[in-house]
């Protein structure tokens, strides 16, 4: 604004003065020709008076002067000039000045020559014989003025810009000052030029319009933030140049960064957290899996729209570690359940249709009826154990009493011991009064299902041995044996459901591969931790903890 006063104010006085001098020019132009046409009309009059008395001698008397003397007969023909030969001159009866001094007594005229670019000025005079008496002189026209004044005109012209210059600067800062020390934050509050008033109570007004806006998007971003702040699920706010608006502590966490990224390709270079990004870009909501060493996330973005057009995007990250680990401990458990499952209906299946088509020999029948028999059986343990296995899952037990593990390793000793004969295993004890806080089904299960291995995967002549004791704080239970025992790179996957270190050997012992499964659960479910260590051929040790108390 004020540069602009400046240039407006500074161009307008430059205007100005240029104006003037030529106003001026032309003033003292016209004032000097008037001073001339007096002076020449004097002159001429005082010439015709003094040829009247003294003709032609007196006009060669006159001292030499800055105009040029003519003396005019009554037929126009020159009978004297004082800078040309009379003789040689023409007739001057139809100049403009000598007609209108021989009709009227005087007579003037003004001519020009653009050649010479001058203007000669000539007054006649009627003298009282008749004859004429025309003075003439020449002048510079008012372009030869104007450039011989050039010099002192382009110095006033210099010093009227600056001068008009400082006048703008002095005005364009007095202008400029009221208005610049405006405090915008309160502009109702001191006084300025009565012609702004209504732009300043307009921006009073917007201000305070502004103040409450600001005030609620203040509070609405604290609310924001506070739920962002405290939810698990991280979230990410971008706009369509790609950069981080909004982003909470949660979704740093998940993607393992110190500080907020700049752009939302520096959270991980997964191309299928770009290709999500592309998606979302173009106005398409999706939604992808990212896995990393640690963890498993989902990423599912949406576009941002207003008014109908897209101004960002949305990332929610959440971390599915868990849920997809047991989604796919789910899918894996029902595509065993259902191999389990077929392998003994198929043969009940195969001996029972032979049988209906008698096409078995009947001294086979007994052998038949006995397999059936057995593999019913071993399904109906298998569908026990996963309805066993399922119970634990979900963690439903409420019975907790002060047990004595010597008495529950009495008990399933005694269930086993018919086992233990049929395979020719010994079955050794070295136990002791342990007490624990725990549910006696669990207990019960967790020592019935060790013992049950050590036998099943034991050979003729081997023994199972039980231990409980009481070290430190921790009531301990070890069932060892000295038969086939694990693999070492089998050791870690034992606890698994469905894991089988010899799949023929399970087969022919009946084992579902649900039993230590069903341990590390129980386990787990009484507060406990369950160890295992196998070397091939030297046998297998359990080792099972629990919190110990006191009766």
């Amino acid at each position: 604004m004020r540069k602009k006063i400046f240039r407006t104010v500074a161009l307008t006085m430059a205007v100005i003065m240029a104006i003037a001098m030529v106003i001026v020019i032309l003033i003292v132009n016209h004032h000097f020709i008037t001073v001339e046409e007096n002076r020449m009309d004097t002159e001429a009059q005082l010439a015709a008076e003094g040829v009247a008395y003294g003709g032609e001698n007196y006009l060669k008397s006159l001292a030499p002067h800055s105009y040029r003397l003519t003396w005019i007969d009554q037929d126009g023909s020159v009978l004297y000039d004082s800078e040309a030969d009379p003789v040689t001159m023409e007739n001057h009866k139809n100049r403009t000045e000598v007609k209108e001094a021989f009709t009227d007594g005087t007579g003037e005229d003004i001519r020009y020559s653009v050649t010479l670019a001058e203007r000669t000025i000539y007054y006649a005079v009627k003298c009282d014989d008749g004859t004429v008496v025309r003075i003439a002189e020449t002048y510079d026209t008012v372009g030869i003025l104007t450039l011989r004044m050039l010099s002192p005109m382009l110095v006033l012209l210099i010093l009227s810009i600056l001068s008009s210059s400082l006048i703008a600067n002095k005005l364009s800062k007095d202008l400029a000052k009221p208005i610049n020390e405006v405090d915008l934050d309160h502009p109702l509050a001191q006084k300025t030029y009565e012609e702004i008033t209504p732009l300043l109570t307009r921006i009073d007004k917007q201000n305070r319009q502004i103040d409450e806006q600001m005030e609620q998007l203040h509070q609405r971003k604290k609310e924001f933030e506070a739920v962002t702040k405290n939810i698990n699920e991280g979230l990410i706010l971008i706009n369509m140049n790609q950069e981080i608006l909004s982003v909470n502590e949660a979704a740093l966490d998940l993607f393992d960064l110190d500080k907020k990224p700049k752009k939302i390709t520096d959270f991980t270079d997964d191309s299928k957290f770009a290709g999500l990004i592309s998606d979302v870009m173009h106005n398409y909501g999706a939604e992808v899996i990212l896995k990393t060493s640690d963890i498993t996330l989902r990423a599912d973005a949406s576009p941002i729209r207003s008014h109908g057009v897209q101004t960002g995007a949305s990332i929610l990250v959440q971390d599915v570690t868990e849920n997809y680990a047991a989604e796919e401990v789910r899918r894996q458990f029902t595509a065993n359940v259902s191999h389990e499952l077929k392998t003994p209906l198929q043969s009940i299946m195969g001996y029972s249709e032979l049988m209906e088509n008698h096409l078995v020999d009947p001294k086979d029948c007994d052998s038949f009826a006995r397999k059936i028999h057995t593999e019913s059986c071993r399904m109906l343990q298998l569908i026990d154990d996963i309805i066993r296995l399922s119970q634990l899952d979900e963690g439903n037990v409420v019975d907790v009493n002060t047990l004595n593990l010597k008495d529950l390793v009495n008990e399933a000793a005694e269930a086993v011991s018919a086992e233990a004969r049929e395979h020719q295993v010994e079955l050794k004890f070295d136990i002791e009064s342990v007490w624990i806080n725990a549910n006696s089904r669990l207990i019960y299960e967790i020592i019935y299902n060790l013992m049950d291995n050590a036998i099943r995967y034991n050979l003729a002549g081997g023994y199972v041995k039980v231990k409980t004791r009481r070290k430190h704080d921790e009531a301990v239970l070890e069932v060892s044996d000295n038969g086939i025992g694990i693999p070492r790179e089998s050791l870690p996957h034992v606890f698994e459901r469905f894991y089988r270190v010899d799949k023929s050997h399970s087969r022919a012992t009946g084992g579902t591969g649900l039993g230590l499964s069903i341990v590390k659960h129980a386990v787990q479910l009484s507060h406990g931790r369950i160890t295992v260590q196998s070397k091939i051929s030297q046998g297998t040790a359990f080792t099972a903890r629990f919190p110990a108390v006191q009766k």
